[in-house]
């Protein structure tokens, strides 16, 4: 350890400052409290704080932070912003360092957030030690109130009054030492102070938990329904003050930002949480997670299952933050674990969630993770009053690369951004996705022409398991909207038809003139080698209709099927879900050789923003194709 006397440690903080090469950010005084801001003088630089207001994730996930700049007046204009500047962050202390290791495992994973990424290699991190304990924080029961050396930091300092302690973590921290200040070897007996305030510091700590953090998974599976949630659910007042000061929520939503010109513009990334009522909210307005009881109890379980399970952290620091920023006074997870864990609900899990596995996110760049590629629109097809088929190409002549299933996002410059089953089967370089007008960006996308370009990210998620069919029977039930995705997988199995036993197709739809894709549905009434049924709810008197009336259940019985050697898709709205895998169980299907797919808000597309979280399950990574089995016991799912 080195060794530095205060007016030492000055004259080093502000060589930083003047020296000018990296913006020096420090802990400063702010009436009665602290925050993290740009230092111009070491006079500012409180040491001193028991917790800031925000935590120092806002350098790393900005609050507001622009992605990428564009201008709508050319045909595709866009350029990836990052901001690569250099800077140094003073004063951490462990943890919201710890926080930032658990940021580090989101967003440096298979899918790296190229701005996250600059934003930690251009940060020099300056930790330092507790001096002052806040009467909100239980840090010490959370095992972050100290941290072991490490690379993590890249110097850590504790201040014994007269004289600092540093201790070096990277070559990149001994350099900036070694230029910019003087340093001697720390004595023992200032080793043994740093090691005694260290092994105290515990002890100031009057809030605690009443169990190890590791114990937190099996409590909340114990307590799915407790009453605690209910109580606090109903003083929440869904503000999302909670999430906002927490540096272990990580969630955000994404804009379109255009200058007054209506020429140039951003796609501006901003913090969310999952608080908010229009958090889970799609395009067609429904809201799954509409009750605060099931937001409240989905950010405690966030915390402290759901990212515990795959990632292997309890997503609490025990800063305290949460607990002086709500109101209401409800919103302190020590509580909500300590209540638990006296009155438990049950001894034995009351809810038990599924290992799905992670198959990635298709063939994405991920050196521009959220920069869309540019595309064509090929052909225009209007299929119904308010569906539109679009047919695209992207401009660089490669194949999209999807599987039946898939999804991609399609930008437009202005609006914002959404995402689109892909309709088509795989193999070409065109692909097709089909619009239902109802949002921004597909109201926008109905005044487009044959030439106008939009942009594409994706593939993205887990599509159908192709090899898994072959040889089997396949029923196939599409309410809707369902077709659609399910459409690329009936074109592939239709075109690759030896490879598959009996096929049959059931849809429907709520009346005739919402069919899709009318002239491919009398093909497939009329080949040989397959069965097809379809229905409407109901047919307005004077529309001609030879079909079935009623819904697509009253199909089923009609159909003689293998439960054994069948599979099942099935897509369409949630509703439908619970009807038709309720009447093939009665068939003797199995709920693994049901599949379906889910729709969700989706805004990154590769876990990382949040909006489409069920409970653990990543719809955009793990689906949005599951088999039933896999999410049966989900209560958000269906």
């Amino acid at each position: 350890m080195k060794a530095m006397s205060k007016h030492e440690w000055q004259y080093f903080i502000n060589n930083l400052i003047e020296e000018g090469s990296h913006k020096v950010i420090g802990v400063k005084a702010k009436g009665e409290k602290f925050v993290f801001g740009p230092l111009d003088s070491a006079d500012e630089l409180r040491l001193d704080y028991d917790t800031t207001i925000l935590p120092p994730k806002k350098y790393f996930l900005p609050t507001h932070e622009d992605l990428m700049r564009y201008n709508v007046s050319q045909p595709f204009n866009v350029v990836h912003t990052v901001d690569e500047s250099p800077r140094i962050i003073v004063g951490i202390h462990p943890y919201d360092l710890i926080a930032i290791l658990q940021m580090d495992k989101l967003y440096l994973d298979d899918t790296p957030d190229d701005h996250y990424k600059a934003a930690r290699k251009n940060t020099l991190i300056v930790a330092s030690d507790i001096i002052n304990v806040s009467q909100y924080s239980f840090a010490a029961s959370m095992a972050t109130h100290t941290i072991a050396p490490t690379r993590a930091y890249d110097l850590l300092v504790t201040d014994l009054g007269e004289v600092v302690i540093i201790d070096i973590g990277t070559e990149s921290g001994k350099q900036l030492l070694e230029k910019h200040g003087k340093t001697r070897e720390a004595s023992e007996d200032e080793v043994i102070k740093v090691e005694v305030l260290r092994k105290d510091l515990a002890s100031k700590y009057e809030k605690k938990v009443n169990i190890e953090k590791t114990d937190w998974p099996a409590l909340l599976l114990k307590n799915y329904d407790h009453p605690v949630l209910k109580e606090n659910s109903e003083k929440c007042l869904a503000c999302g003050s909670c999430t906002l000061v927490c540096p272990t929520c990580f969630c955000y939503d994404v804009e379109d930002l255009l200058q007054l010109n209506g020429k140039e513009g951003v796609r501006r990334r901003t913090w969310d949480g999952c608080l908010m009522r229009e958090f889970t909210k799609v395009a067609s307005g429904e809201i799954f997670r509409e009750k605060i009881l099931d937001r409240y109890r989905h950010r405690i379980f966030r915390k402290g299952y759901y990212l515990p399970e795959r990632y292997d952290f309890i997503a609490c620091v025990g800063c305290g933050r949460c607990v002086s920023a709500c109101l209401p006074d409800i919103a302190d997870p020590s509580e909500v674990i300590n209540t638990m864990t006296e009155s438990p609900q049950s001894d034995e899990p009351t809810i038990s969630f599924p290992q799905i596995p992670n198959t990635g996110v298709g063939s994405i760049d991920t050196h521009c993770l959220f920069v869309p590629a540019s595309a064509t629109i090929k052909r225009i097809e209007h299929l119904t009053y308010c569906e539109t088929l679009y047919e695209l190409v992207k401009d660089d002549q490669t194949p999209l690369g999807h599987q039946p299933g898939q999804f991609v996002q399609v930008s437009l410059f202005g609006i914002g951004e959404a995402p689109f089953s892909v309709s088509s089967a795989p193999g070409g370089k065109s692909f097709e996705i089909v619009v239902r007008q109802i949002g921004e960006v597909t109201s926008k996308l109905r005044t487009l022409k044959v030439g106008d370009k939009v942009g594409i990210r994706g593939p993205f998620g887990r599509g159908f398991d192709i090899d898994s069919l072959k040889g089997k029977d396949l029923l196939f039930i599409a309410g809707g909207l369902g077709i659609v995705p399910m459409r690329s997988l009936i074109n592939y199995v239709l075109r690759n038809r030896t490879q598959f036993n009996d096929v049959t197709i059931l849809y429907g739809c709520k009346e005739p003139n919402e069919f899709l894709f009318w002239d491919e549905v009398s093909k497939w009434h009329k080949r040989e080698d397959i069965t097809h049924m379809f229905t409407v709810d109901s047919c307005p008197e004077g529309v001609c209709w030879d079909g079935d009336i009623g819904v697509i259940t009253t199909l089923l019985p009609k159909v003689d099927f293998n439960p054994e050697t069948t599979k099942a898709i099935v897509i369409g709205p949630p509703i439908m879900y619970r009807f038709v895998i309720k009447d093939l169980e009665k068939k003797g299907m199995k709920d693994e050789n049901i599949l379906i797919s889910l729709e969700r808000k989706m805004r990154c597309g590769v876990g990382k923003c949040g909006h489409c979280q069920i409970h653990g399950v990543y719809v955009c990574k793990e689906g949005p194709v599951f088999s039933y089995d896999e999410i049966k016991d989900l209560p958000e799912a269906i």
